[in-house]
Parts: structure tokens; C-alpha cells; sequence
């Protein structure tokens, strides 16, 4: 967290965050709080009525590398390559627990394909001085977490997990270049990893120069996003960084960064805001960079106070969502509103006759990323009281007359609960041009049970070809698109390769889905359960 800040930014910050604490220690009772089950034991957990849905969010701390797993059917020996997904693996150490399931400790899973009909499976914790230190403890570790942990953190904890900053890479993966694979978060550190053996190399956080400004010594550098996109026409990638100004009414400032590998970055232009928002992605096309600023707003005191990010995030309803739309070459930034809306992940983005069109998984508020929390998912009533269901949106943005217009889109009979996708993939042939088809992740499609999860495919082309893939009791992740050779005759020419966990069997097996048909054309059993994991990509020069 403090890698980019000098000694005096050090010192002027931490002068805030004692006297802060000491205020908080002063007001500290004796008694210690309880959040969820006191046991700390996973299996102690009522058997939930979705069958093996538990199997989800419990622990697997198995490691495993090049193990052999056999599908049911031929593949196609065009499919060569690497599947690398990361997200969750271990959720409580000694007798302390994480209470949001965002905070896991990362762990990798790969699939190897070496385009001769066999497939080799492995898992491996990412090994982040987080971790280690764990481990080490046999306990969970004082590092900055998206939430807490049960028992909580003491006032001193909080304040060295504050000094030490967020270090759990356990949200994607992607490859800058030549041997150059990163593991990522919503922040500017990373961890770079051995694609083939997935053993954890280094950590990175990059230098970079931010443009000088009246309050710049007072920038926090930290905030970024887990989801760069590819410069088109260059071998690099496009991403943010949020310079957070510790001193209130100062200030902020946010870039779009170039990235030409895991440790070289350089700007490419800056702004100033009055407050941060929380961007988890973007969207881009060949010529511009969106940003939507939903009014989801960092708030500086309250990260000091809790040292609790979640608690430290400010949800206006009423404000509008900002739009900074970016000229990449030129640097030019316009600035547009828009009705208020939350969003996590973009879908696509293009131009067209003048226009930008981008495509968003919407959600009324960020209320779903809340309930997240281990005592809901766990729970099978209260997991299904939540809305956690997304609303694709499309949304012109007409730069002569700054003017941004959205619309939705209407479900079939096919396939009800298409609209409703998050965790969106594409055949990226197709990134930053017209496309029709998106590819994700229903969750609560029956719009009554979490675990209700479909695979869907929806038409944004309105010819109605909506379909999908659904299961009783078999619960589904992100897929990848995995294109014919040269992107396919047709854009939904391909597979969908994704983990599911069959709930019934209380086992795993890696689905291949006809992306044309959505239909499961092949499988092939896991030798152990998969938790659940968060986002990543198929690597066609990995093996």
C-alpha cells in the first residue's frame, strides 16, 4: 500500500491512523464480537437443502500438479493450450475465518491441453507474503481484506493491516508478455507466476511516475482494476490507477495507465476528481477508454476508522453515474452523466457510425456484493432473500452531442434468465467490434434459489437465439469462449470450458459447452472438489 508514498507521506499518515486508534482503543470493550458461527468449523454448518452447494465456499487445501484427467469424449485437436482460473481456496486458518467470501486465499487452477487428445490438471496457492505469514502463524495474518475476519482483528491488528495494505491475488490472471504472467486484484501490486508449474514467483508493484499536482504528496497509489484490456494494435494492455488523497477536501486524481509488462507502466493521461469511485473494470474500444463512476465513493476517514474497505464505501442512490470517456491517443477526456447504476464487469464495447456502444452487466445498487458474506451463503434461506440478479445493458454514447442513452433487453421462453448474465465472456474475435452473442453466469435464474445457475448465451442482436445450459443441483462458474481455429466461420463457433461443481455427487468435472447449441458435448471428472473461483483465460502459447 505504502510503496509509492515517501517517508514523509509515511509518517504524516500513520501520525492520522494512531490517533485514530487510540481515540477507537479508548472506546474498546473487553467483550469480543461475534459474526456467524462461534465453532469455526466448517462442518458444523447446517447440511444445506441445495445439495453440495456448501461445497462452494468450504476450504479444499489440496495442491496438485500435472495430474491426468480423462474426458468422455475425443477433443479436437486444435484445442491446445492453458485454462488458468483463479479465485478461492482456503477460507479460515487456526480458529479465525473469513466472513466475505471475497477475502479467501487465492488459489490457481489450471488445465493443460496439449492438442494430442490428453489433459493434465493442477492447483496451487498463490504463495503471497499474506499467505506465507498465515500459514507460518496458523492464523489469519493482519493484511488489508475486502471485509473481516471472525474473531476481529484488535485495534492494533487493524492498524498493521492498514500499514501492510491488500496482498491476496485472488481475483485473475492474465499475461502482459513473453513469459509474463500476472496474477491480479482490484490494486496496483501483483504477484507474477510460473504459468506452467503455477508456483508463485515474485511481487511486483510498479513505479510510476503520477503527474505533479499541488496535493500529489498526499496521493495513496493503490487502486487499480482486475480486468486490464488489450491496447488494440499494440502488444500492450490498458488499465487505471486511482490516486486516493488522504487530506479531505483535496483532490483526487485518476489515470489511465499503459501496461507493457508486469512492472512497466506509464501514464497515458491523468484527471482530478473530488472523490474516487470504485471501478472494478472498463470498457474500451480501438480509440477510447469509458469509465463509469457509479457513486460508489471511497471514503478516506472511514478507512482509517475501520480499516475495513467494505465499511469504508460510500453508496449515493440518488447521485448519477459519472462517464469519463477517454481519447486514447490524444489523452482528451470527456466527462458525461448518466442514471445512477452500479456495475462490476463490462461486456464488449465498439464504435459505430459515430457512435460508442458499450455493453454492461447493470445492477439498482451494490448491495449484492454485501450480502456476499459467508453467514448468507451458507445459510440456505438467507442466501435466497438477496437479489443478486444482474440486468444487461446497453448503453450510446454520442461524443458530438454528449448525449448517453441506455436501453435493456427482453428474455425468451428459451432461455428466461438470459438478461440476467454477470461474469460475461466473449469470443474475443470480437472485442471492440460489433458482436452479437454474450456468453455468463445467471445466478438465482428461477429468480427464488442462489443456486438455481444457468450458463447463458444471449442474443444482443434481438433474433432471438437466446439459449441455455442449466442443471438441477450442478453449479456452474465463469466460462471462457474458446473459438475455432481463426475466430470460426461463425462468432459462436466454439466451446464454452468452465468448472462446475455437481452438488449431488459432491465432485467437480471441467463441462466443454457447444457454444452454438448450448448443449454439453464433453467432460471430464476433477480429482477433487473445486471451490469456487472468480475469473480467467484460455492461454493458446501455454503448455
Amino acid at each position: 500500500l505504502f510503496t509509492e508514498i515517501t517517508a514523509m507521506k509515511k509518517t504524516f499518515l500513520c501520525s492520522i491512523l494512531l490517533f485514530q486508534l487510540f481515540i477507537q482503543y479508548l472506546g474498546v470493550v473487553a467483550t469480543s464480537k461475534n459474526f456467524g458461527n462461534s465453532s469455526g468449523k466448517s462442518s458444523e454448518f447446517k447440511e444445506s437443502v441445495d445439495p453440495g452447494f456448501d461445497l462452494f465456499f468450504a476450504s479444499n487445501d489440496r495442491e496438485v500438479e500435472n495430474v491426468p484427467i480423462y474426458f468422455k469424449n475425443p477433443l479436437p485437436p486444435w484445442i491446445k493450450g492453458t485454462l488458468i482460473r483463479n479465485g478461492l481456496g482456503r477460507y479460515e486458518i487456526g480458529q479465525r475465518r473469513f466472513t466475505h467470501a471475497f477475502d479467501a486465499f487465492a488459489k490457481l487452477l489450471s488445465w493443460k491441453f496439449p492438442g494430442n487428445g490428453t489433459a493434465f490438471f493442477s492447483t496451487k496457492f498463490i504463495q503471497s507474503d499474506f499467505y506465507k505469514k498465515s500459514i507460518e502463524m496458523h492464523d489469519i495474518a493482519p493484511y488489508l481484506l475486502f471485509e473481516t475476519v471472525e474473531p476481529e482483528f484488535n485495534v492494533f491488528q487493524r492498524f498493521e493491516a492498514l500499514l501492510r495494505g491488500i496482498d491476496n491475488m485472488n481475483v485473475n490472471v492474465y499475461k502482459f508478455g513473453e513469459n509474463d504472467v500476472a496474477v491480479l486484484n482490484d490494486f496496483w501490486k501483483v504477484y507474477t507466476i510460473d504459468p506452467i508449474s503455477l508456483k508463485t514467483r515474485t511481487s511486483i508493484t510498479p513505479s510510476i511516475h503520477v503527474p505533479k499536482s499541488p496535493s500529489a504528496f498526499t496521493f495513496l497509489n493503490f487502486i487499480s482494476s482486475a480486468h486490464p484490456l488489450p491496447e488494440m494494435g499494440t502488444p500492450h494492455h490498458l488499465s487505471y490507477l486511482s490516486s486516493v488523497n488522504i487530506i479531505p477536501g483535496m483532490k483526487s486524481r485518476i489515470s489511465l495507465v499503459r501496461i507493457k509488462s508486469s512492472e512497466e507502466r506509464e501514464i497515458i493521461t491523468s484527471w482530478e476528481v473530488d472523490r474516487v469511485p470504485y471501478m472494478h473494470s472498463f470498457a474500451a474500444t480501438k480509440n477510447y477508454v469509458v469509465f463509469f463512476a457509479c457513486p460508489y465513493f471511497i471514503n478516506v476517514k472511514k478507512m482509517v476508522r475501520y480499516a475495513i474497505p467494505e465499511r469504508s464505501l460510500d453508496w449515493e442512490q440518488e447521485s448519477p453515474t459519472i462517464l469519463y470517456v477517454v481519447h486514447i491517443k490524444s489523452g482528451k477526456v470527456v466527462t458525461m452523466m448518466t442514471d445512477n447504476v452500479f456495475m462490476m464487469h463490462q461486456i464488449n464495447a465498439f464504435e459505430r457510425d459515430g457512435v460508442i456502444i458499450v455493453d454492461i452487466s447493470a445492477y439498482p445498487n451494490p448491495d449484492f456484493v454485501k450480502n456476499l458474506e459467508m453467514k448468507n451463503l451458507l445459510d440456505p434461506i438467507k442466501r435466497n432473500q438477496f437479489n443478486t440478479r444482474a440486468s444487461v445493458r446497453r448503453y450510446t454514447i454520442t461524443l458530438n452531442t454528449q448525449t448517453v442513452v441506455w436501453k435493456t433487453f427482453r428474455d425468451t421462453e428459451t432461455a428466461p434468465c438470459a438478461s440476467a448474465l454477470d461474469l460475461p465472456t466473449i469470443n474475443e474475435f470480437y472485442r471492440y467490434r460489433p458482436y452479437c452473442f454474450a456468453y455468463g453466469v445467471a445466478l438465482k435464474c428461477n429468480n427464488v434459489s442462489l443456486s438455481d445457475i444457468a450458463i447463458v448465451k444471449k442474443d444482443l442482436c434481438g433474433r432471438g437465439r437466446d439459449k441455455m445450459w442449466k442443471i438441477a443441483n450442478h453449479y456452474a462458474v465463469e466460462a471462457w469462449f474458446i473459438p475455432e481455429p481463426g475466430g470460426g466461420k461463425y462468432e459462436d463457433d466454439g466451446y464454452l470450458v468452465l468448472p462446475v461443481l455437481n452438488g449431488e455427487a459432491k465432485s467437480s468435472y471441467l463441462a466443454f459447452i457447444d457454444a452454438r447449441s448450448m448443449e454439453m458435448v464433453n467432460s471430464a471428472e476433477i480429482p477433487m472438489i473445486v471451490p469456487f473461483n472468480l475469473h480467467g483465460r484460455f492461454f493458446d502459447d501455454l503448455l
